[in-house]
């Protein structure tokens, strides 16, 4: 039968597979005891080139009498000295963790692939003793040779700055004659106008800077226009939309003034400060809403209501005018 590499182990589908990096053990009673069963672990090795490590062992239950082992040199061979029922049981085990409790034995008794040799600690030790040695010493060594090295690369510097100061002094002197000659004195406006806070001291001239609208007309750019005031309206007075007229609420307008108002109320109700209330002279020098016989009558009330609404200009824009009567 060949084997299928990409096939992984499949208990539940009757296809079982270990492959084992270490040796592979299995059991086989020992002929010496006779009087009680002792197990003996004997390693799975290829019949071709004796391999025992890197094995591949698999079993279809259904199909194979046998188990089949694969070495890493691609020999394929049946294994008949390993129990089916013990590998199986040992795959079960690595597929599910809950194989059979009454076929546990078997690992007890050393089935399967070797464990992994114990941690040899000393060696560990050894080795990390010997590293840390060797970092400390090529720390050490590149301290000292820094220590060295720095005076000695500063005085070749300076030496070497100082061999070429004529060179250059010539090259500078040359840059300076193609420039056109170093000029009797250098200018110090730089200085001056720094030391006094970008004032000129007297006697020097002023370092007069264009306006912006020189700059602007020099490069051909037109002037900022001025845009509106009011953002949400464009300084109509009124925000409109399809089917929706409403006065403007963001610029300087009636309903502004009454936001505005209200605003001044709210705070001195907040701080407690209260104008001295003045009395409206009515007809006869009476109070407005009452007169000489007593309260207005509910006609004349209503009548009133009307005509403040019709006058107040703040009305088309959802502001009522209700009117309060008291009675004495």
């Amino acid at each position: 039968m060949t084997f299928n590499p990409l096939r992984p182990n499949e208990p539940a589908a009757g296809y079982y597979r270990i492959t084992a990096e270490r040796r592979f053990m299995y059991l086989q009673q020992d002929p010496a005891h006779t009087l009680r069963i002792v197990w003996q672990t004997l390693p799975v090795t290829c019949p071709i080139c004796a391999a025992d490590t890197g094995l591949t062992l698999f079993h279809e239950r259904g199909a194979q009498d046998v188990v089949q082992a694969l070495c890493p040199a691609g020999h394929l061979w049946p294994e008949p000295l390993v129990d089916p029922g013990h590998f199986r049981t040992y795959a079960e085990f690595h597929g599910y963790a809950t194989p059979h409790p009454d076929a546990l034995w078997i690992i007890d008794a050393g089935f399967g692939e070797e464990p992994p040799p114990p941690i040899d600690y000393a060696a560990d030790i050894t080795a990390a003793t010997k590293y840390v040695a060797k970092y400390a010493k090529r720390k050490a060594k590149t301290r000292i040779r820094r220590a060295v090295r720095t005076p000695i690369r500063k005085a070749k510097k300076k030496a070497l700055n100082l061999a070429f100061t004529p060179v250059s002094a010539v090259l500078r002197s040359a840059w300076n004659l193609q420039a056109g000659g170093v000029p009797a004195d250098l200018p110090k406006a730089t200085k001056s106008i720094t030391a006094t806070d970008g004032q000129a001291p007297k006697g020097e001239p002023m370092l007069k800077i264009p306006s912006v609208a020189k700059y602007r007309k020099a490069y051909g750019m037109p002037a900022p226009e001025k845009g509106p005031a009011c953002l949400v309206c464009q300084d109509s007075g009124r925000i409109t939309a399809p089917g929706i007229s409403i006065a403007c609420t963001e610029c300087s307008g009636p309903a502004a003034a009454a936001m505005a108002a209200a605003e001044r109320k709210a705070e001195r109700a907040r701080t407690g400060k209260t104008p001295p209330r003045r009395s409206r002279p009515g007809a006869g020098g009476k109070k407005a809403g009452m007169s000489r016989r007593g309260p207005l009558a509910a006609d004349q009330t209503a009548s009133d209501r009307d005509a403040v609404n019709s006058a107040d200009p703040c009305n088309s824009s959802g502001v009522h005018v209700t009117s309060v009567t008291r009675s004495s």
